[in-house]
C-alpha cells in the first residue's frame, strides 16, 4: 500500500514530517444518521471506501498510540464529492453532467434520488491550508485527529442534474436508470469539529460553484 510506504519514509526522516492523509466520506458507507460526524461507525460499501479506511488504519498503527519507537504524526482529512476543477476526472458526477450538458447530450441518472454533499474545491483547499498552519504552529493536540471538509448541505443527484442543465441553457434530456447497488444513497457531513477547531467555513454555494465550473469548463472543451 502506498500509504504504508509514505509512513515508513516519515518514520525514518530526521525532520519528523507531519502526514496529512486525504481520505473520503466513502469510509462511512451507508450512514446510520445525518449529518455524519467523525465518530460515525466506519462501514465502507465500496472497494474505494475500503482502501481509504485501510489507509486510515495504517496511519493509526504508526501513531503515538501504537507503541512504536518512532511514531508518525498524522491528521486524517475526509472529503466529500469535491468539484470545481476543469482538470477533474471526466467520469465523476459533476464533470460528466457539465460536459454532457454543454454538448447537449442526454444525461443518464443511475437512480437520481441519492443525496450527497458537494464541496467546491476552493473551500476544500482552504480547509487543508488551515489545518497545515495549525500543524506548523506546533499544535500537537490535533495529531491523530480526523476532520471533515464538507458543506453540511445535501442535494439530490436529480436536482444537481437539473441545476446544471438550467445553468448552461442546455437541451439535454435527463434519463432515469436503475441505481447502482454499490453507491451510498445519502451523505451529508457534519463540519462542527473542523469549524470549531480549525475555523473551517465553506463559502461557495453549489449554485455559485457550478457557475465557476461552467466558466472554467467551456474553454477546456473548446481547446480539445
Amino acid at each position: 500500500m502506498g500509504t504504508v510506504n509514505v509512513l515508513e519514509a516519515c518514520k525514518k526522516a530526521e525532520s519528523r514530517p507531519i502526514l496529512l492523509e486525504a481520505s473520503s466520506r466513502e469510509v462511512y458507507g451507508e450512514p446510520l444518521y445525518l449529518p455524519v460526524n467523525e465518530a460515525h461507525p466506519k462501514r465502507p460499501k465500496s472497494v474505494y471506501g475500503l482502501t481509504k479506511l485501510c489507509a486510515e488504519r495504517a496511519c493509526l498503527s504508526y501513531s503515538d498510540r501504537s507503541g512504536l519507537d518512532r511514531s508518525v504524526n498524522h491528521v486524517i482529512m475526509r472529503f466529500s464529492n469535491v468539484y470545481g476543477s476543469e482538470r477533474d476526472l471526466p467520469e465523476r458526477v459533476i464533470p460528466k453532467f457539465m460536459d454532457k450538458a454543454l454538448r447537449g447530450e442526454d444525461i443518464t441518472l443511475y437512480g437520481g434520488e441519492q443525496i450527497l454533499d458537494f464541496t467546491f474545491i476552493d473551500d476544500t483547499v482552504s480547509g487543508i491550508v488551515k489545518l497545515a498552519f495549525r500543524c506548523l504552529e506546533g499544535d500537537g493536540s490535533i495529531f491523530g485527529e480526523d476532520f471533515h471538509f464538507v458543506t453540511g448541505r445535501g442535494v439530490s443527484v436529480s436536482e444537481l442534474a437539473n441545476m446544471i442543465v438550467g445553468l448552461v441553457g442546455s437541451r439535454s434530456k435527463i434519463i432515469h436508470g436503475v441505481a447502482n447497488s454499490f453507491e451510498v444513497r445519502k451523505f451529508v457531513g457534519d463540519l462542527t469539529k473542523s469549524h470549531k477547531i480549525l475555523g473551517y467555513e465553506p463559502k461557495v454555494s453549489l449554485e455559485h460553484g457550478l457557475r465557476i465550473l461552467r466558466d472554467r469548463t467551456v474553454p477546456a472543451i473548446i481547446a480539445r
